[in-house]
């Protein structure tokens, strides 16, 4: 099978729906680039370790350490 996409002025694609049924893809799944010479292989990643879907879903921490708990205090200013 051979399916081309095109590539956005953001260096973005879609992926084909042929290539999302083959691979079993959805919304918000992740896709390993493989990289030999000139040649790409797209494949899903190993689901190895569970944690790796979590990687990413939590907010940073701020840089100020005074400022994220006094969040956590719920806006209590208390020093």
């Amino acid at each position: 099978m051979r399916v081309i996409a095109k590539v956005t002025s953001k260096g973005q694609i879609t992926v084909p729906r042929e290539v999302r049924k083959l691979l079993g893809l959805k919304q918000g799944d992740g896709l390993v680039f493989e990289i030999k010479g000139n040649t790409v292989t797209l494949m899903p990643p190993a689901e190895d370790n569970p944690f790796d879907a979590f990687i990413g879903t939590l907010p940073l921490l701020p840089r100020d350490a005074r400022t994220f708990w006094r969040e956590m205090r719920d806006g209590d200013a208390q020093e």
